[in-house]
């Protein structure tokens, strides 16, 4: 190819100089200065075709270029996704989302997902993300509000109670721009919330009264000791994959985790049979994350692609929350004889006196923590809630 565009310089300097000679020769002989100044204009003409020569070559070079990145096969990326759950609900909840990745890249992205503590502790999937030992997670970031103080305010007490609440707050008021720049911080991309179950209290001891409640030793994370401790309440903190047995072996007597969902598939209705309401929080809001590095390293349309499994999988897991709830709450009272009790009106309001520290405790934070919690009382206002 190269060769051709040297022939082709070639003859367009011969026809150049076939050219000049008519033109010499009808105007008679040159003198040395005119001979000199077309000899000069000719070279200048040379020079000038010469350049455009080397910049058409640059051009087809880049060209190659791009048809050979073309035709070379695509990145195959298999990554391990660690999950903060048990193994009986990894399963069901991610391997969807495993499946639209692997489908909608044509196969260029493989994932291999890892239950609570399979791999590494719940405690240590951020760092892990980070170092690259795995390459995504699903965890609670009130996990990691020892780091990230406004973390806390996703177990802000008795504040959303639907999907929709969720997605506005979230997606649509803000709150996900800030909960980005905060795994930020620990090395990671948030890629967004994932809706979970309905929480509430499920003991071992029957529980109908606040001072039924503060006989308890309950499993909580630490935002939301804040409320069981104003209500006299102690609490101390267990992972998910330890709950089973100590609520078995009496070392908690409850837990504030998930909803009937979570209860029936890590058995604790076997050894915890009663309920009290109303949820905590519905739903649970869980974070779907990436190693901060290797976002970024990834190319537009893979960005795009996890972003919509992960908007696809949030809801369906919310979906599937709520249709189990009422299938295993329902089995869980009249098969395996659990009660559920609510809390009447005097009890709801020391319970919410209670929480409303919480939030001004949670407000107080960081400037991270106050934005939260002033979108998340705005909504409720709008909604007549607060």
């Amino acid at each position: 190819m190269k060769r051709k565009r040297l022939l082709m310089l070639i003859g367009s300097v011969c026809l150049a100089l076939m050219l000049l000679v008519p033109l010499a020769a009808s105007c008679g002989p040159a003198t040395p200065e005119e001979a000199a100044g077309e000899i000069a204009a000719l070279e200048s003409e040379i020079d000038e075709l010469e350049g455009d020569v080397a910049a058409k070559d640059a051009e087809i070079s880049d060209l190659e270029d791009e048809i050979a990145a073309l035709r070379a096969p695509a990145e195959v990326y298999e990554w391990r996704l660690q999950d903060s759950y048990g193994a009986t609900m990894t399963g069901w909840r991610l391997d969807p989302l495993v499946d639209d990745i692997y489908e909608m890249s044509n196969g260029q992205i493989k994932i291999t997902t890892y239950p609570d503590g399979s791999l590494i502790p719940v405690e240590e999937i951020p760092d892990a993300l980070e170092e690259g030992i795995v390459e995504m997670g699903v965890t609670y970031s009130g996990y990691y509000s020892d780091k990230i103080p406004c973390f806390s305010c996703a177990d802000a007490a008795f504040s959303w109670q639907s999907g929709d609440d969720v997605e506005v707050v979230w997606n649509l008021l803000g709150v996900a721009d800030i909960w980005r720049d905060a795994w930020a911080d620990l090395g990671c991309y948030y890629l967004g919330p994932h809706m979970g179950s309905q929480c509430y209290l499920i003991s071992a001891k029957p529980v109908e009264t606040i001072e039924d409640l503060t006989k308890l030793k309950i499993r909580a994370i630490a935002a939301q000791a804040i409320w069981l401790e104003e209500l006299g309440a102690s609490s101390i903190y267990y992972p998910a994959s330890e709950l089973y047995t100590s609520l078995s072996r009496g070392i908690i007597d409850g837990l504030i985790y998930g909803g009937a969902v979570d209860a029936m598939d890590m058995g604790w209705f076997e050894v915890a049979k009663y309920v009290l309401k109303p949820s905590v929080i519905y739903p649970t809001v869980d974070d779907y994350i990436i190693g901060l590095d290797l976002w970024n390293s990834l190319p537009e349309n893979l960005q795009t692609i996890i972003t919509a499994a992960v908007v696809k999988n949030s809801r369906f897991c919310y979906l599937e929350y709520q249709k189990g709830e009422f299938i295993d709450l329902t089995k869980a009272r009249d098969e395996m004889g659990v009660t559920v009790n609510e809390l009447g009106p005097e009890d709801a309001a020391k319970l919410m006196a209670a929480v409303a520290k919480q939030w001004d405790i949670l407000e107080a934070q960081s400037e991270r923590s106050a934005q939260i919690m002033d979108i998340m009382k705005g909504w409720l206002r709008t909604q007549g809630r607060l």
